[in-house]
């Protein structure tokens, strides 16, 4: 849909709403009206709503993202990859003199996938080959950090959320190269560039959708019930 589009399909929801729901005992619709800085709020809540589902499962369908061909599709504009070298390395104190750590992008919603590639000529005719990493908690890491099989090898590298999108990946040898692919949070929808200051997560220019067309229509009808559900009335 365009912005147009949402625009005047929320409003023909809201006026379906008033005509066939029984309001009988619920404050009258009949005043009831969204400008466009309210709608983009609701469609920019309800967008990031649909997206933390269908990454987790929580979803009509009952399929978490990437577990069938369908979902893939769904959230493919979101998937980015984001290559880190050593220079882009943080300066700061680990809980290994192996670790190295590393700013996420800002944008970053959930990592999918994420490898190494190392650069030790300790580990011959293995060097520049390339590992996975298992992220554990800091309560599980005293725990791995030395165990042979959970622990940092050559063949794997372990991640340490340590806040503020900080990661820091323990090691057992130096690498070049450090690779995620994530979901990138979706930008907010806004039908038309907002005046007086206002702004939804920061943007303030009119934005479209860019999550792919088929859920537009799920995006609508879920930003029309966050709204009648903030002036009090019950929606099922």
């Amino acid at each position: 849909m365009t912005n147009e589009e949402f625009s005047n399909g929320f409003d023909i929801l809201v006026n379906s709403y008033r005509r066939f729901k029984d309001f009988d005992k619920q404050e009258s619709l009949d005043s009831i009206e969204f400008n466009e800085y309210e709608k983009s709020v609701h469609l920019t809540n309800a967008q990031e709503e649909l997206v933390v589902n269908f990454y987790n499962g929580k979803n009509p369908y009952g399929d978490s993202f990437e577990s069938t061909e369908e979902m893939r599709r769904y959230l493919d504009a979101l998937v980015k990859t984001k290559v880190f070298t050593m220079a882009d390395a943080l300066r700061g104190i680990g809980v290994s003199t192996n670790s190295v750590l590393f700013q996420l992008p800002d944008d970053l919603a959930f990592i999918t996938m994420e490898q190494i590639t190392y650069d030790d000529e300790k580990l011959g005719c293995y060097n520049g080959s390339t590992a996975d990493v298992y992220p554990v908690t800091q309560d599980e890491y005293s725990r791995v950090k030395d165990n042979p099989f959970r622990g940092p090898t050559k063949y794997k590298a372990i991640r340490l959320d340590s806040g503020d999108k900080t990661v820091e990946l323990v090691l057992k040898y130096a690498i070049k190269e450090y690779l995620i692919k994530y979901l990138s949070k979706p930008e907010p929808i806004i039908l038309e560039t907002l005046p007086n200051g206002l702004t939804i997560e920061g943007a303030s220019e009119q934005t479209e959708c860019k999550l792919n067309s088929v859920l537009h229509h799920t995006i609508l009808e879920r930003a029309v019930q966050m709204a009648l559900q903030s002036k009090g009335i019950s929606v099922k």
